[in-house]
């Protein structure tokens, strides 16, 4: 069973259902049933031990692989752990070898559970069929190259994939005691002196003469190799091979394509390091450590000479990625949150409002946002290639245009997308493609369709008749005409137009007619000579969106084509008060169900990094709960 002392584990339960595949409620379930006992502070939170991940690895083989019962699991768990309580008398008892069979089981079990055949994994990897039926089997050997495109398709690194050591975070390895595994074949083996434990994962590889990587591979985060016995040849994507001799080294990013053989006349030993950035997301400080990095050694600026700064004890840190779209800003959750259970994103939305709500307001509302922040969430999707969901300073929007334009931006920087120019991204509200034009950053987003609600109408504003009209592009939207409110939409005028706008909020609502006029916010749209539109997005009284909107391009659309003047292909060229720039084309128009007209538009775009930030709550922070203005 797994180790309960008074301290807290390495590892939260959100990043061990991350390395195992096993849904959080399950590892609850397990844990309800004494299969397994994390450490749990006083506030509930569960945490666990590299041994504990190795335990639900190895429950996880027992019932998927070998469909054994939880009741049998429970008992062989217990007759393995009294005879490790009783050690044997052997000098290497604690040293234990990974054979290739139990990875090939393990991959057969994820990928059952991802609903693949053995045809869909090989259509991913390129490994023919009958080659991976037989790793799955313990009948054959996969290369590491090979090995990784299978870590790859489950989201997995290479380590994760082999598993991990269980050190307990002692400071020393002796020689000969790390983790053995021996998954690559014959001619290659690797000792484990810690791996999927901190920040580095590092092992001893030995590679018999000729013996090589089958091809070029690539992962995420960095790697170190020192080279301490024999011969052994490096290739980096693009540039010619070198051969290391001992005491040489080679440190490039593992984004990079590379392969490795061993070109000498006997076996090559190396010191092999890789960072893993996914774990680094979910490390927590320590408390001797509670340092933030913001400056060099050298220089003469404020953080310079200072390497970092000191934090209380109990202060939280939230990393964040920022982005704007046209002008209109996206901040970006970088830390994993456990529990955020269900299968699609909307529950995973519920789960973070039922859990994680007070994150909202002081994320994104003063002293650390403002009215008009905007928050994503990346979350995984079982139905699309990425999943997220929004959090705004009032609440929980199903679809939001502008954000994921900044969040394609961010998985592009961040090398997520590989060589991929087309995905997908799961929302609470709908399942969009996004498509990356690489030569210049362009995006394209092909939204759900949109369509007129409600013919004209007309109401009275300060004095005037403004016609207005209903349209649903996923948000609710009431245009209306700038000239009919008597508004030049201009960067100076911002505060009278959000006036106007609230005008024909009121207006709408004296209609007393809301099951027939309900909408979301108030669209105020102004047709220049140029043939281009400028447009402002009233969301309520005090805020509105700093571009064009997304979703309201495509509103706009929707309305020219009911109204006769726009057919498939044309095109809306569109500009916010303050210069920024959406272009929306109709793809086609479809027939409702009920007679109306429908558009499939595409909005094109560009979003752009603002800058990466670290969001300090001190726990003595009167206003670190967030207030608005």
């Amino acid at each position: 069973m797994s180790d309960a002392k008074n301290h807290r584990k390495p590892y939260s339960i959100g990043h061990v259902a991350k390395v195992t595949g096993v849904a959080i409620s399950t590892l609850r379930s397990w844990e309800g049933l004494g299969l397994l006992a994390p450490h749990k502070s006083e506030g509930g939170h569960r945490s666990f031990s590299a041994s504990d991940v190795e335990r639900v690895h190895r429950i996880d083989l027992l019932r998927r692989v070998d469909g054994q019962s939880l009741s049998s699991i429970r008992r062989m768990l217990e007759d393995s752990d009294n005879a490790a309580a009783d050690p044997v008398d052997e000098p290497d008892a604690d040293r234990r070898t990974v054979e290739y069979s139990q990875i090939g089981g393990q991959v057969r079990a994820m990928r059952k559970e991802a609903g693949l055949s053995l045809r869909d994994l090989s259509e991913k990897t390129n490994i023919n069929v009958s080659h991976l039926s037989m790793f799955e089997r313990g009948a054959a050997f996969l290369s590491p190259a090979r090995l990784n495109a299978i870590a790859e398709v489950f989201q997995r690194s290479l380590g994760e994939l082999l598993g991990g050591t269980s050190s307990e975070h002692l400071p020393i390895v002796r020689k000969g005691s790390g983790r053995m595994v021996s998954t690559f074949g014959p001619g290659v083996s690797i000792e484990q002196v810690t791996v999927a434990e901190r920040l580095m994962d590092v092992e001893v590889w030995t590679i018999e003469q000729g013996r090589e990587s089958d091809g070029f591979y690539a992962h995420e985060g960095e790697e170190l190799i020192y080279l301490l016995e024999g011969e052994l040849e490096i290739a980096l994507s693009g540039r010619e091979p070198v051969t290391l001799t001992p005491g040489d080294s080679a440190y490039f990013s593992s984004r990079i394509d590379h392969r490795w053989k061993n070109v000498g006349g006997g076996k090559a030993v190396a010191l092999w390091v890789n960072t893993d950035t996914a774990r680094l997301a979910s490390m927590q400080f320590e408390k001797r450590e509670r340092r933030l990095e913001i400056g060099s050694s050298q220089g003469t600026g404020l953080g310079e000479g200072a390497l970092n700064i000191e934090l209380s004890t109990d202060a939280q840190t939230f990393r964040v990625i920022e982005t704007h779209t046209a002008g209109h800003p996206t901040r970006i959750l970088v830390e994993p949150l456990e529990g955020l259970d269900g299968t699609t994103v909307k529950e995973k939305q519920r789960s973070f409002e039922a859990r994680y709500d007070h994150l909202r307001p002081l994320l994104l509302q003063e002293p650390r946002g403002h009215a008009g922040s905007f928050g994503l969430v990346p979350v995984p999707s079982q139905t699309a290639d990425f999943g997220a969901f929004f959090i705004t300073s009032y609440g929980y929007p199903d679809l939001c245009g502008h954000a994921v334009f900044g969040y394609a931006k961010a998985l592009a920087a961040l090398g997520r997308l590989k060589s991929k120019t087309s995905f997908s991204i799961e929302m609470p509200g709908a399942t969009v493609r996004v498509e990356i034009k690489p030569d210049n950053g362009e995006i394209d987003v092909i939204l759900p369709q949109s369509s007129v609600v409600t013919p004209e109408f007309a109401v009275a504003v300060d004095g005037r008749d403004a016609r207005l009209q209903i349209v649903d592009s996923g948000i609710l939207y009431a245009i209306a005409e700038a000239a009919d409110l008597g508004l030049d939409l201009q960067s100076s005028s911002a505060d009278e137009i959000l006036v106007k706008a609230r005008l024909v909020r009121d207006a709408i609502t004296a209609l007393n007619r809301a099951d027939e006029l309900a909408f979301d916010s108030v669209l105020v749209c102004q047709p220049l000579a140029s043939g281009q539109e400028r447009m402002f997005l009233a969301i309520d009284a005090h805020r509105f969106d700093r571009s064009p909107g997304v979703t309201a391009v495509a509103a706009r659309m929707a309305q020219y084509v009911a109204q006769g003047r726009f057919e498939p292909g044309a095109v809306l060229q569109a500009e916010s008060i303050f210069g920024g720039r959406l272009m929306g084309r109709v793809t086609s128009v479809v027939e409702t169900s009920d007679g109306r007209l429908a558009v499939v538009p595409k909005i094109s775009g560009r979003a752009h990094l603002n800058g990466i930030s670290t969001l300090i709550v001190e726990p003595d922070d009167p206003m670190k709960r967030g207030f608005l203005v």
